[in-house]
């Protein structure tokens, strides 16, 4: 098991955050280019289906590779974590990143699409039932206030873990000036 501390509940949530930002201007990257394909070629429901399986494809594609090729995404390394696997601390091998990344999709996205349909059947398609079912986002978050490790849900279920990277030293630092 690696030494590193665990990440604080705080850090890493400025991390994910950050996170979204990032992964905000990546989506809308892919969909310009997607929106030049449906001009091009003309609007239909498979090309609607490929939009959707590329923005899939390639938040999986940034946040896999990040995962497997240095534990870090741009905002982990920003806040200085590292994503590791529970049992042993190495890095995660891209079954595990697929698989904490359908975890978290179904979690961030599945289960609040499932509640807001269920309650709006009930309730109507109005602010309540988007409330009801936007409150299933904090559910994997929460969950690392009871969990012995304070990891949360997705991670738990992944079987990895944030850890806390030591700040690199300054490079200038520690070094006689040159006069």
């Amino acid at each position: 098991m690696t030494t590193n501390p665990s990440a604080t509940i705080r850090r890493r949530l400025c991390s994910l955050f950050y996170e979204l930002l990032l992964l905000g201007a990546l989506a809308l990257t892919v969909s310009a280019v997607m929106t030049g394909f449906q001009a091009w070629l003309g609007k239909s429901w498979l090309l609607d289906v490929l939009t959707q399986l590329a923005l899939l494809a390639s938040i999986f594609g940034y946040l896999g590779y990040s995962w497997v090729q240095r534990g870090q995404t741009v905002a982990m390394k920003t806040w200085r974590l590292k994503l590791v696997r529970l049992d042993d601390g190495g890095l995660v091998d891209w079954r595990q990143a697929g698989f904490r990344y359908l975890v978290a999709l179904l979690l961030l996205v599945g289960m609040p699409a499932i509640s807001y349909l269920a309650w709006s059947n009930r309730l109507g398609h109005g602010k309540e039932a988007m409330l009801i079912s936007l409150a299933w986002c904090a559910l994997p978050f929460l969950a690392a206030f009871y969990d012995k490790d304070r990891l949360f849900l997705h991670d738990r279920l992944a079987r990895t873990r944030q850890i806390e990277v030591a700040k690199a030293p300054h490079p200038g630092k520690g070094k006689p000036r040159a006069e």
